[in-house]
């Protein structure tokens, strides 16, 4: 029997390095050269999630996060009011009842109508992030909607389209969110990388949206998170 268990253990043991390794050699690749291998940006946030918050757990502990999508009317309304809301950071946090943690956070997206082909671009993409505070040994979700927006021609609702370096930055800030929020007692090193060029790519990537230039002004009337409340130009 304990030689049973000592192979058990030898083997998790073993597993677990090895996704140790995989997450090391993951962080080490530049956001740009993610479109070689990714069949869509969804793949990306799943990614970040284990590069920046999972690795740290043990992978036999229940303690580990999930990413799920979901439709926006399935998550608990967030009531934001001019006087909380700040119209100078891309990032918005808010604590729904005391157990719920709501982050808004900007975004360049690009949407394209498969209807009239119609296709644009907007420095207003938003997505909303909730989770309830982790508990001990327990498994947790983080629940996300990506904000959709009519087309101007057809007015058809769009799903957006996310840059794989716009999906890689959003979800770094979200495990650094996390992480200060509900491990600030813990030691976790958020970005670490055994390639210098990967760290310094990796602190800018955090901070700084991809650049826009934009033609027109953002169309409230089109925006879905605008009409929820939860958009720059809501406010």
């Amino acid at each position: 029997m304990m030689s049973l268990l000592t192979n058990v253990i030898t083997i998790v043991y073993f597993l677990y390095l090895d996704y140790q390794t995989n997450i090391q050699y993951a962080h080490m690749i530049e956001p740009l050269d993610k479109s070689l291998f990714c069949l869509n940006f969804y793949y990306v946030f799943y990614a970040e999630m284990e590069i920046n918050l999972n690795r740290f757990f043990t992978r036999n502990s229940r303690e580990q996060w999930s990413l799920l999508f979901v439709d926006y009317n399935f998550m608990p309304p967030v009531r934001v009011n001019d006087n909380n809301f700040n119209r100078r950071t891309p990032v918005q946090i808010f604590n729904y009842q005391p157990h719920i943690l709501t982050i808004l956070h900007n975004a360049k997206v690009k949407y394209r109508c498969l209807d009239c082909l119609h296709e644009w671009a907007t420095a207003r993409g938003r997505v909303i992030f909730q989770a309830e505070i982790p508990e001990i040994n327990k498994h947790n979700v983080l629940f996300a909607h990506l904000f959709t927006q009519q087309c101007q021609k057809c007015r058809r609702d769009i799903e957006p389209s996310w840059y794989l370096d716009e999906a890689t930055r959003v979800m770094k800030n979200v495990c650094r969110i996390l992480i200060d929020k509900f491990y600030s007692h813990r030691y976790f090193l958020l970005s670490s990388s055994s390639s210098s060029s990967s760290s310094s790519s990796s602190s800018s990537d955090n901070d700084m949206q991809r650049a826009s230039y934009m033609r027109s002004h953002h169309q409230r009337d089109l925006c879905r998170a605008c009409q929820e409340g939860s958009c720059y130009a809501s406010h």
